[in-house]
């Protein structure tokens, strides 16, 4: 409890001090009556001639004036601030000279002035012997954001160092805590800047873990930054929202528009580019009533990003862009000038003004790697559609490749397979020219070679082991809260207590994934196999390989069949991407066992016709004979039934992400010695322990040491069988959660198993999912996979057989047993679970990955 002042003046300190906390905590509203009020007690005619009060009154002053200019513009505090800096003229007293030069300072840094800023921070350095500990931490802070801003990163380590060195000498000082976490949060900003995203977010987490009463908007502010440049645009739209919330509670005119406009990009990486607009449209509106016509700016340059985006008329970017670089370029914000210089070249090249667009991207500085990978990215495209237009596709190749070799480094530095997958929507517009270079050709081998450049990225990167030491606590947690849920199920009078759960849940998600980001990429990159490579192994094994790629709404094909290649327009449209997820609805509908006779006929004869549609979109203009298949799927269609198509059923199938991972698979050396099988089973499937048991007696007479049978397995009886066997057959309940997919999971007697646990570790070849909708996936920006089946084959797995829809318990006993039976006879997993599929009712199992067998095959 504070000591009740003995003076005016003491109390007016106070005041003075309390409304410094409130301005870490973001309420300058309350820390502007606070300030008032100290003010006005020190205006008393007795306070007048004393050198105390006058002291008081200066940083009250002082303080003030900052805080309304953040309230009410950035002329607003003025008054206040020239009243302070004459008291401190007229005293002689060199703290109060310090504490001037040093908010002077911060105020030239807010208005631009980074020349004046540093100079005044100098004149401040002079005197700070006489400033208290609080103000020295508040002027190595604010010069450690200036040298941030200027990217002096040395520099900007050495002020946060000492900034925190500083704090750490006085422990209990809550105002040194409040300027500590800010100097631990700003050195994870410098990682940032310096490259390192994961190292950056996990120390922004590791300050936002201090027990400081703080505003935690501004540091929402950057970190969602730092999601956007690793592509998290959902999760980085989430932040923001809550950094919004707290900017509208303490009227934060200014940040609340910054926060608009980084919302404002990640809806243009979402796609969503209205809301983009309205974004950018409030926030420039906001810059513009306060007067502060550099950030008034950036939201136009947001807006033409915006426009550009969405196919504007060029002819009205192209004016506004180059006025934009130009006031940038004056300003010294080259970044910004930079980006506006990118967008009038786009539109000049749309426009037909090649050469205008070639003049304009040479006067270009040369790109950093200090450079964010979305500038540099977007300047890539930038080249590369001005060289496509001056009619040079060679120099437009180069320069989608040197781009995309880019983002590959990029997403190596993430060890995260969440990170790794959603950094690739920075590719996006890249992989578009790839494909449309290499589409206008028409050669095979170009559309081929421009398919594997441009598809899941991270399939080529090293596994790394995440930090699930960290997580146990969650992890705990989040099964113990989602059997909670389980168990409340329908219950209509504990909605409230469920709505709690599921917003816990969620939370739990997100610190799990945050936590996963710390992790560092291995940096290895593997490179895309030629089609020459992957035409080879599919000639040697007999098999045909099928590349799908939709640009546009069209769809086409490469087939690699009898080692030649031919690319084939498709007729498929929009309509493919509706029927895949249709036949998908009417295969959940037929899982249920005590479906009514009408209901089951109707959704078989529906699913019968969009599985016939997606037939004739798909397969039928391919005339692909009656050879043995190897699919490279796109988008939704990563998790069509393939095997239910009606010329598919009943011939062996393979699906996998991309060529280059099939031909690792496929090059694999096939088992043909001693081998280990296990069987497990979860709880609550009444068909389990009998399926698990046949297993056992189908393998068992090949086994020395017998089957692994787990009738209650539970998650380390998983994780040994996925660390020691060759094949591991899981008959358990699962789900694919759609919005959060490293949170799929497989249902085991204590509990469920998730996807992020699995991470990082080695798997089985051969995995068998049985039961649930365990093959799907949700489909990111940049055509990247991710969900349960994914994690495994990034893992290792040669081959996961799974489903993509609901199957109904029975059926999928069935099916597993005829599948193992076959797999025991010499069968390799593709061609048995064709034969296991072939007839009777429609069970949604895919091949995924190379297809795996016991005994040796073709070489």
């Amino acid at each position: 409890m504070a000591t009740a002042p003995a003076t005016v003046t003491e109390h007016a300190a106070q005041l003075h001090q309390r409304a410094l906390s409130q301005c870490a905590r973001s309420r300058f509203d309350l820390a502007e009556r606070t300030l008032l009020r100290g003010l006005r007690l020190l205006e008393a005619p007795e306070q007048a001639d004393q050198a105390e009060a006058q002291a008081v009154r200066v940083r009250v002053l002082m303080t003030l004036s900052t805080v309304e200019t953040e309230l009410h513009g950035r002329d607003a505090g003025l008054a206040r601030f020239e009243e302070a800096e004459q008291l401190a003229a007229v005293s002689g007293n060199p703290a109060l000279q310090f504490a001037v030069d040093s908010a002077t300072a911060l105020n030239l840094l807010r208005r631009g002035d980074h020349d004046g800023a540093l100079e005044r921070f100098a004149s401040a350095e002079r005197n700070i012997k006489s400033a208290t500990t609080s103000e020295a931490c508040i002027l190595f802070l604010n010069r450690g954001n200036l040298m941030l801003q200027n990217l002096h990163l040395a520099a900007a380590r050495r002020d946060l160092d000492r900034c925190i060195e500083l704090a750490d000498a006085e422990p209990d000082n809550e105002q040194l805590r409040a300027w500590q976490f800010m100097a631990r949060h700003n050195l994870g900003y410098l990682e940032f800047l310096a490259g390192n995203l994961p190292l950056a977010l996990r120390m922004m987490d590791s300050a936002a873990a201090m027990p400081v009463a703080v505003s935690h908007g501004i540091s929402a502010l950057d970190k969602a930054r730092v999601l956007i440049e690793a592509g998290l645009s959902d999760a980085a739209d989430q932040t923001l929202r809550d950094a919004e919330a707290e900017f509208r509670r303490g009227r934060l005119h200014h940040e609340l528009a910054e926060t608009e406009l980084a919302r404002a990009e990640c809806a243009v990486l979402g796609g969503d580019l209205r809301s983009a607009r309205t974004l950018a449209g409030s926030a420039r509106t906001r810059f513009r009533r306060r007067s502060d016509d550099r950030w008034r700016r950036v939201a136009e340059l947001a807006l033409l990003s915006a426009d550009l985006a969405d196919g504007r008329p060029p002819g009205r970017l192209v004016g506004p862009a180059e006025r934009l670089a130009r006031e940038f370029g004056e300003q010294g914000l080259q970044l910004q000038a930079r980006t506006a210089e990118l967008i009038a070249t786009t539109a000049l090249t749309r426009l037909g003004q090649v050469e205008h667009a070639e003049q304009t991207l040479e006067q270009l500085p040369p790109l950093s790697a200090s450079d964010p990978i979305a500038v540099r990215l977007q300047q890539r495209a930038a080249a590369a559609g001005v060289a496509r237009a001056a009619g040079r596709p060679a120099v437009a190749r180069r320069q989608v490749r040197t781009g995309l070799a880019d983002l590959s480094r990029h997403q190596a530095k993430f060890g995260s397979l969440d990170l790794q997958t959603s950094s690739a929507i920075h590719g996006a517009e890249l992989v578009r020219l790839d494909l449309e270079l290499a589409l206008a050709d028409g050669k095979p081998r170009q559309i081929f070679d421009a398919i594997e450049r441009g598809r899941a990225v991270s399939r080529r990167l090293t596994a790394v082991t995440p930090p699930t030491g960290e997580s146990a606590d969650l992890l705990s947690e989040l099964r113990q809260q989602s059997e909670i849920l389980k168990a409340i199920g329908d219950d209509p009078t504990m909605s409230t207590a469920a709505a709690d759960i599921r917003h816990r849940i969620a939370a739990l998600y997100d610190r799990l994934s945050a936590i996963s980001w710390w992790s560092d990429g291995a940096g290895d990159i593997g490179k895309p196999a030629s089609m020459q490579a992957v035409s080879d192994v599919a000639a040697v094994l007999d098999k045909t390989l099928v590349s799908y790629v939709n640009l546009h709404g069209g769809w086409s094909a490469v087939v690699l069949s009898g080692g030649s290649a031919r690319w084939v327009r498709l007729p498929g449209d929009d309509r493919t991407i509706e029927l895949s997820r249709r036949a998908q609805a009417d295969l959940d509908v037929l899982a249920y066992g005590t479906l009514p006779i009408p209901l089951r006929s109707a959704a078989t004869a529906s699913l019968q016709r969009t599985l016939a549609l997606l037939d004739e979109l798909l397969i039928a203009p391919l005339e692909l004979g009656d050879a043995a298949l190897a699919i490279i799927p796109t988008g939704p269609t990563t998790t069509l039934p393939w095997t239910c198509l009606p010329s598919l059923r009943g011939r062996p199938v393979e699906v996998a992400p991309t060529a280059t991972s099939w031909l690792a698979g496929a090059r694999a050396e096939d088992v043909a010695g001693p081998l280990r099988v296990g069987a497990l089973c979860g709880p609550g499937l009444s068909t389990a322990p009998a399926e698990v048991t046949e297993i056992g007696r189908l393998w068992g007479p090949r086994l020395p040491d017998g089957v692994r049978s787990e009738l209650h397995a539970g998650r380390a009886d998983l994780a040994d069988a996925l660390a020691t066997d060759t094949v591991v057959h899981v008959a358990a309940h699962g789900s694919h959660v759609r919005q959060n997919p490293m949170f799929s999971s497989l249902e085991l007697t204590d509990g469920p198993l998730y996807a992020y646990e699995i991470a990082g570790r080695r798997v089985a070849p051969h995995v068998v999912l049985s039961a649930c909708e365990l093959g799907q996936a949700t489909t990111r920006p940049g055509d990247e996979a991710l969900g349960l089946t994914r994690v495994l084959l990034h893992l290792g797995a040669q081959c996961v057989v799974a489903g993509v829809a609901q199957v109904a318990d029975e059926l999928a006993g069935q099916v597993m047993a005829d599948y193992h039976s076959r797999l025991v006879a010499g069968d390799d997993s593709a061609s048995a679970l064709a034969a296991a599929t072939a007839t009777g009712d429609y069970a949604p199992f895919v091949c995924f990955g190379s297809s795996w067998r016991t005994l040796p095959g073709p070489t």
